[in-house]
């Protein structure tokens, strides 16, 4: 479909109007590439800052109205500092390495944003990379505001944004060679919706083979369906074709016949260990009669998936000679080490919602950085770091890339 990609490329274009025949043919095609930018890639953010106005209005209210009722929060009371009427400002003030995370990179691509000529470089659409700064200054904000008085009624403020965050990641990396086969964003937001209804389930007492069944069902037809459209490279529908899944399952029987070696063997490692995931966590779960673990479970899964993909994508741009800075590889390290230390925090924990409020005191540990902040503050301080890194990884991999012309970039 042939669409206008707005003013500003006009006049781009009209300012070194063509002299000969065969400047006015380059120029011809030029434009007509500009012009057949896909489109639905630009609602991206659009939705996503509707959705973030309409999500935090009524959890702002539902917060406030909370704490005005004196209702039990889960505090870490030992190490919990009082400030403009928050009985943990630390808690909530820590939330703003998310926000600073989040800003850092939204300017980085403001001033770094490659020309757009239609012929040199990657697709250039900057709507997926503004979606993610978006996402991680709005997992600041919920979070800050779950952090005024956590507790099991607005436990998913705290995960939305990551479950969210995270799915876009995987779409971002995916849109630089398929920017035409990345599904849109109705269907992208509508497949964040499902797992964030399934994780409102999680916390509700739901049967707990009735809530896994209804889990394995929907996950099954994600996982295959979503398999089968990235390895035939067409986009993702939520009502599969046939012939895609058919073709998925011939392959699968006779691996010799497949074309695409690698992008087959990476999706089957990642179903292989998507997989192995659910089914650990449903079994723990059912043995001990526990939904409540589904956040991290859908979280990981959406994590490891966009880490596959990842180092399917560093692997082949090493396998085509393309060039990857040394900084990328500086930035990758910084990553690892930001997220182990993370998690290594994270996992001290301080209090626990899921608990009575007397069993969860018993977890209260004294602050651990200048006699103010407690782990999960410091866990807040490495996860912003680690996802600042990730997004520039993802962002800077094919800079090298920018003056290379369309016609010799691979597609893998």
């Amino acid at each position: 479909m042939e669409i206008d990609v707005g003013d500003e490329n006009d006049s781009l274009m009209d300012e070194n109007l063509p002299t000969t025949v065969e400047a006015l043919m380059q120029h011809s095609e030029i434009r007509r590439q500009l012009r057949s930018q896909p489109v639905y890639m630009k609602y991206f953010w659009k939705l996503l800052l509707i959705i973030s106005v309409f999500y935090f209005l009524p959890s702002i209210q539902f917060v406030f109205f909370q704490y005005q009722d004196k209702a039990q929060c889960y505090f870490n009371f030992k190490c919990a500092h009082e400030f403009l009427g928050l009985r943990a400002f630390n808690n909530v003030i820590s939330n703003a390495a998310y926000i600073v995370a989040g800003g850092a990179f939204l300017l980085i691509l403001h001033f770094t944003q490659p020309k757009e000529d239609g012929v040199h470089g990657l697709h250039t659409d900057m709507s997926l990379f503004y979606c993610l700064g978006i996402s991680v200054l709005c997992e600041g904000f919920s979070s800050a505001l779950y952090h005024i008085c956590p507790s099991k009624l607005n436990f998913q403020f705290d995960t939305t944004y990551m479950l969210i965050g995270s799915g876009l990641l995987f779409f971002t990396i995916h849109q630089k060679r398929h920017a035409t086969f990345t599904t849109g964003a109705f269907r992208a937001y509508a497949f964040f919706a499902i797992f964030i209804f399934l994780d409102f389930l999680s916390l509700t007492s739901i049967n707990v083979y009735i809530f896994w069944t209804v889990f394995f069902l929907i996950f099954a037809y994600v996982s295959i369906a979503g398999s089968g459209y990235l390895l035939s490279h067409k986009r993702l529908q939520l009502n599969p074709s046939v012939n895609a899944l058919w073709i998925y399952l011939l392959q699968l029987r006779h691996p010799r016949t497949i074309d695409d070696k690698p992008r087959f063997f990476s999706i089957l490692i990642a179903l292989v260990l998507n997989w192995a995931l659910v089914i650990t966590s449903a079994a723990l779960g059912i043995v001990n009669n526990l939904s409540n673990n589904f956040s991290n479970l859908i979280l990981g899964v959406i994590v490891l998936n966009f880490l596959i993909y990842l180092f399917y994508y560093i692997a082949m741009k090493i396998k085509y000679n393309e060039r990857i800075h040394p900084m990328i590889w500086i930035i990758f390290m910084i990553m690892i080490l930001c997220w182990g230390f993370g998690f290594y925090f994270f996992e001290i924990a301080v209090t626990n919602k899921f608990l009575s409020f007397d069993e969860s005191m018993k977890l209260n540990k004294p602050c651990v950085l200048f006699d103010y902040f407690d782990t999960h503050d410091v866990w807040h301080f490495f996860s912003a770091v680690g996802l600042f890194t990730v997004m520039s990884i993802v962002y800077f991999i094919d800079y090298d890339l920018q003056y290379t012309p369309r016609s010799l970039i691979h597609v893998f």
